[in-house]
């Protein structure tokens, strides 16, 4: 993919960390329905280049009424590199997501009033994917990693308090969360345009920290989520562990077994190693069978 080179977007942090990271084209629709014709019901995340007013010829991109030369001033709109009328474009302003997600560029650029109100709408709209937009700003962006991490451990913390047998712990959980179930209950790389600038803030680190802690603390204490842990099977030390002490443990994203993660950087999965060996006996013995036939 080419790299984007409009010096007057660039972004003074993405220049501070020293990268420019761009992805290839992806537009992310809102769940609230279909995509319209003209892209505006969906969150393009591939930053827009001007294609010229010739491309439009001449007319405006809103109410396609005449611009340029001797029809007026022409005004470019940022989200979408068109060009507007200054009815249909009264220099209103907006974060872009498609600067967030490929160059961490978290400032506001004028735009039309169609895409503006689009743009306030899906504000909230928990539809960026960061892994198939660009996942390489993870490698740049070490809020995002952080937030990741925490977000791991929603994810495996939800399936303790969402099975407690004690309903307010889980109605509690929720919550603290509402209305942005998504941080718990979806692929943790999925965000909003809001979740991004919180990102950036701290704001969200802050409230993912509180969940993460309001959960642990009440695993850790509830007798029957404690069951719910696992031994580490490779030292069998009989302490009790857990998928969402990212720190000390390492889950299996095969077999989803749980095991010290000292314990698991020296040997291969024990569990994942017993299933492989349990499937090759079976195709022996269905081999066998064949052959006695």
């Amino acid at each position: 993919s080419g790299q984007w080179k409009d010096s007057s977007a660039s972004n003074t942090a993405a220049e501070k960390r020293g990268f420019e990271i761009v992805a290839e084209h992806l537009t992310v629709s809102s769940r609230h329905g279909e995509e319209a014709d003209d892209g505006r019901m969906g969150l393009s995340v591939h930053v827009s280049r001007e294609q010229g007013l010739a491309s439009q010829n001449f007319q405006c991109h809103g109410c396609t009424r005449p611009i340029g030369i001797v029809f007026g001033p022409a005004k470019v709109c940022t989200y979408d590199g068109r060009y507007y009328c200054y009815e249909c474009h009264v220099d209103e302003e907006c974060t872009i997501p498609a600067h967030i997600v490929q160059n961490w560029d978290l400032r506001k650029f004028k735009v039309c009033k169609a895409n503006c109100e689009t743009l306030h709408i899906m504000e909230e709209e928990p539809v960026i994917d960061l892994a198939s937009a660009n996942p390489s700003i993870y490698c740049h962006v070490p809020e995002l990693n952080e937030a990741l991490k925490y977000r791991s451990q929603l994810r495996s913390l939800q399936g303790y308090l969402s099975t407690c047998k004690d309903p307010k712990i889980w109605d509690e959980f929720r919550r603290k969360a509402w209305p942005r179930e998504h941080l718990w209950e979806r692929n943790e790389h999925v965000y909003s345009v809001q979740d991004l600038l919180q990102v950036q803030s701290g704001q969200l680190m802050q409230l993912l920290k509180k969940m993460v802690a309001f959960a642990s603390k009440h695993v850790y204490a509830c007798v029957l989520c404690k069951q719910k842990g696992f031994i580490c099977e490779i030292c069998h030390s009989g302490d009790v562990i857990y998928p969402f002490d990212l720190a000390l443990t390492f889950q299996c994203a095969r077999c989803h077994a749980v095991y010290h993660r000292k314990c698991k950087d020296k040997v291969m999965c024990p569990k994942c190693q017993r299933l492989a060996e349990r499937h090759q006996m079976k195709q022996e013995e269905t081999y066998n069978d064949g052959e006695g036939d």
